[in-house]
């Protein structure tokens, strides 16, 4: 389904670490030689933005690789 929340495998679990280092990499690198203003501020949403769709990129894979998906429990705000 759609929006389940579906629990990663290794190798989903594997390459979400190498993408969220790359997206840390790319933010402590703004965040040090870009004065705060509202580009800097759109780029780290975007960036977070785009981490976000990596994800449900990731998510999406494993499902097709698997064929089938193993929903989580959905986490709750308590």
């Amino acid at each position: 389904m759609r929006f389940s929340y579906v629990k990663y495998d290794k190798i989903s679990q594997d390459k979400q670490q190498v993408f969220k280092e790359m997206f840390e990499r790319i933010e402590s690198y703004a965040e040090a030689v870009l004065k705060d203003s509202r580009p800097k501020s759109l780029l780290l949403t975007s960036l977070e933005e785009a981490y976000m769709w990596t994800g449900k990129a990731i998510r999406d894979e494993q499902i097709e690789r698997d064929g089938t998906e193993v929903e989580q429990v959905e986490r709750s705000c308590e």
